[in-house]
């Protein structure tokens, strides 16, 4: 297991004069082997700053560090150090080739993580049929395309081909945002399932905080690219501490006493 830490993390985009902060000083610890979950309203720069940490976007300043080792400026072995730092995208099509059928695009991971399994497509079919079954797809289906999937089912080969590179940390960036309420559910159970089977260390990204408060240990709000509250999730969430957390909190649709959304986890 694998503890992940930002520490004064500031990114921008652009340069010069025309260059726009996007993170501030973020320092965040993700705890080994837990999953920590990162809100705010969009454009707070949650996203932004799961996106340096997989080499997406560069920090102007500050560290990325995954077990003490700085992934940022890591000599040598940075893309291999990355590696163990996989993302997955609130759109699977995003991330999925739609001429590829899925089960080469897991294989392609699994060719990215081991150059010996290069030489030897029995072995990597049998790794395929592995992920696919892990995440509960039907290996008799690593011929489809993605645009024969259904949109959770995509979802399910994103976070395949995402583990077929063996991370230890997993960002799961709004992974059920685009989904329909009938499999969000569905997709989460399966984040839960492989979190305890694999031990991953887990940064989720949502806005949804019925959600972040179920499935997630802990809980950092995010606004205008700096850090407002962190703490446990059920204690942030039902006492919140920041007046902003109080504003998203009270935006949420509510059912009797409870937020929309909660009960999703079986």
């Amino acid at each position: 297991m694998t503890e992940l830490v930002f520490a004064g993390v500031d990114i921008a985009y652009g340069s010069g004069r025309a260059a726009h902060d996007v993170v501030h000083n973020v320092s965040l610890t993700v705890p080994s082997g837990r999953i920590m979950g990162l809100v705010g309203e969009s454009g707070s720069g949650k996203s932004t700053l799961a996106r340096a940490a997989v080499g997406l976007h560069e920090p102007r300043s500050g560290r990325i560090q995954l077990d003490g080792t700085n992934v940022v400026n890591a000599r040598g072995g940075k893309a291999a150090l990355r590696r163990r730092i996989q993302m997955v995208f609130q759109d699977a099509n995003s991330s999925l080739n739609p001429r590829m059928s899925i089960g080469a695009a897991i294989e392609e991971a699994i060719l990215v993580r081991s150059g010996a399994a290069r030489r030897d497509r029995v072995r990597r079919g049998d790794e395929v049929r592995r992920m696919l079954e892990l995440v509960e797809l039907d290996p008799r289906r690593s011929d489809d395309l993605p645009m024969q999937l259904s949109g959770g089912q995509r979802q399910r080969v994103a976070i395949a081909r995402a583990l077929a590179a063996e991370p230890q940390v997993l960002l799961a960036d709004e992974i059920t945002s685009a989904l329909d309420v009938s499999v969000q559910g569905t997709v989460l159970n399966l984040l839960m399932q492989v979190h305890r089977q694999l031990g991953l260390t887990v940064l989720f990204i949502s806005h949804n905080l019925a959600i972040v408060r179920q499935l997630c240990d802990e809980v950092t709000v995010m606004r205008a690219g700096e850090i407002v509250e962190t703490g446990i999730a059920s204690k942030v969430i039902d006492n919140p501490k920041h007046p902003y957390t109080r504003a998203l909190i009270g935006a949420v649709p509510r059912v009797g006493e409870r937020l929309l959304g909660e009960g999703v986890r079986s």
